[in-house]
C-alpha cells in the first residue's frame, strides 16, 4: 500500500462522505418478490442497472451490491436474466463499502460480487455468506531474486523466465530451497489498521476549506462532513483512514482572506472539527490566499523527510481575486514537490484548476463533490 496511495484514498474519502458465479448471503431471501417488475426498459444510473427479462414480467427481484467493474459483464447479466426469467438490480459500489454492507449483515443485499474475494474475508465478520462461486481470477505476481531464479531451474542466465506453476513453488518451499511469508486473511483487517496507525509514514496535511458565501448550506454541510469522514477518528476507521498519533492535521478556512490555522496532532482533532463546523460561510472567494497561506504551514526544510505532505483544496473554484502569480513565485521558492488535492463543490470554475494540475506541474487529484 502506497503512500501516496493512502492520502489519495483519505482524499477520496472525503469525496465521496461530502457527496449525499456471485455470492448469496445467509439470512436474506433467496429472491426479493417484486410486484411492480414489469418495468419498461432497463432503469439504469450511475450507481444502478437493472437487468429486466426479455420475456416479460419476471419471477423474482435479485439485489446485488457489486464492484463497478462488473458494468464490463452487462451483456452476460442480461443473458442471465433472459435464461432464468428473474430481474437482476446491481448496486455498483466500492469495494469498502461492499465489505462494510457485509459487516452489516448484508443490508437489504441477496448478494455481493466486489472485485476481489479478498473482501469477502475481511467483510464477512458474521459469517453470513452461505454460497461462493468464482468469476475471474486476479494475477498474482511472485517476485524472487534473479540468482535464486536461476538457482531454482526457474529462469536462465540472461534472466528469462519459464513458466512456473504453484505446484513448483510449494515443492520448492517445502524442499527448503525457498522461504516466503504470507498474510493470513484471518488477521488482514488487524494488519490493516496496524499499518494505518503505526507502521505508515506521517502525514502532514494542509486543508484549505471555502467558506465563502457561495459554500453557505449545502456547501459547507458537505465539507464538515467531509471532513469529519476523513479525521474523526471512529468515523475513518470504517475506511481504514484514521489519522495515526505522528499524523498533523491543519485547517485553514478562507474566504477573501485566510483565517487563522488551526492544528491538531495525532488522534486530538476533535477542536479542528469544532472550528470546521463553528466557522460561518460568508464573503467572497480567494483561493490563492488560501493555498498561500498554505505554504506557510508547511513542515520546516528539517521536518520534511519526516512526512508525507499534501494540501487538500475544498472548493466551489468560484475565485473572485487573482493572486495566480504570487502563488506561483511562492511555491516554486519552496522547491518542493508537492502534490494538492482539489475536492470541487457546484459551479466549478475548471479552467482555474486545470492552471494548478497542469500549469505549475502540480499533482492535482480531481474529485467530484457536486
Amino acid at each position: 500500500m502506497g503512500i501516496m496511495s493512502s492520502l489519495r484514498r483519505r482524499a477520496a474519502a472525503v469525496a465521496a462522505a461530502a457527496c449525499a458465479g456471485v455470492l448469496a448471503l445467509t439470512g436474506c431471501t433467496a429472491f426479493n418478490n417484486s410486484d411492480d417488475g414489469t418495468a419498461d426498459g432497463n432503469g439504469t444510473s450511475a450507481t444502478t442497472q437493472t437487468f429486466q427479462p426479455s420475456g416479460g414480467k419476471p419471477t423474482a427481484t435479485l439485489s446485488i451490491a457489486s464492484g463497478s467493474e462488473n458494468k464490463e459483464v452487462a451483456t452476460a447479466i442480461q443473458k442471465a436474466a433472459d435464461q432464468s426469467n428473474v430481474a437482476v438490480t446491481m448496486h455498483y459500489m466500492g469495494s469498502l463499502e461492499i465489505m462494510n454492507a457485509l459487516k452489516a449483515g448484508g443490508q437489504d443485499h441477496d448478494a455481493v460480487w466486489p472485485a476481489s474475494s479478498m473482501w469477502i474475508s475481511m467483510g464477512d465478520t458474521k459469517h453470513i455468506v452461505k454460497d461462493a462461486a468464482s468469476t475471474s481470477t486476479t494475477p498474482i505476481v511472485f517476485g524472487i531474486a534473479k540468482s535464486k531464479a536461476v538457482k531454482l531451474g526457474w529462469a536462465d542466465d540472461s534472466g528469462a523466465t519459464k513458466p512456473v506453476s504453484t505446484a513448483d513453488i510449494l515443492a520448492a518451499v517445502s524442499d527448503g530451497k525457498l522461504t516466503f511469508s504470507m498474510t493470513s486473511a484471518t488477521v488482514i483487517d488487524s494488519a490493516l489498521n496496524v499499518y494505518q496507525t503505526a507502521l505508515r509514514k506521517p502525514s502532514w496535511t494542509i486543508w484549505v476549506v471555502d467558506y465563502s458565501g457561495s459554500m453557505s448550506g449545502e456547501g459547507k454541510n458537505g465539507v464538515v462532513k467531509g471532513l469529519n469522514a476523513a479525521l474523526d477518528p471512529d468515523q475513518a476507521k470504517k475506511s481504514y483512514i484514521e489519522p495515526a498519533s505522528g499524523d498533523v492535521n491543519i485547517l485553514i478556512p478562507f474566504e477573501t482572506e485566510a483565517h487563522r490555522p488551526v492544528k491538531a496532532t495525532g488522534t486530538s482533532t476533535s477542536d479542528l472539527l469544532h472550528e470546521a463546523d463553528a466557522t460561518d460561510a460568508s464573503g467572497g472567494t480567494d483561493i490563492y490566499e488560501g493555498l498561500l497561506s498554505a505554504l506557510d504551514e508547511l513542515p520546516s526544510e528539517s521536518e520534511a523527510s519526516q512526512y508525507t505532505t499534501a494540501i487538500v483544496l475544498m472548493t466551489d473554484g468560484r475565485s473572485n481575486s487573482d493572486h495566480q502569480d504570487e502563488f506561483e513565485s511562492a511555491y516554486k521558492s519552496r522547491g518542493r514537490d508537492l502534490p494538492i488535492f482539489s475536492i470541487m463543490f457546484g459551479g466549478l470554475r475548471v479552467k482555474m484548476c486545470v492552471w494548478l494540475g497542469v500549469s505549475r506541474g502540480l499533482d492535482l487529484a480531481f474529485l467530484n463533490a457536486d
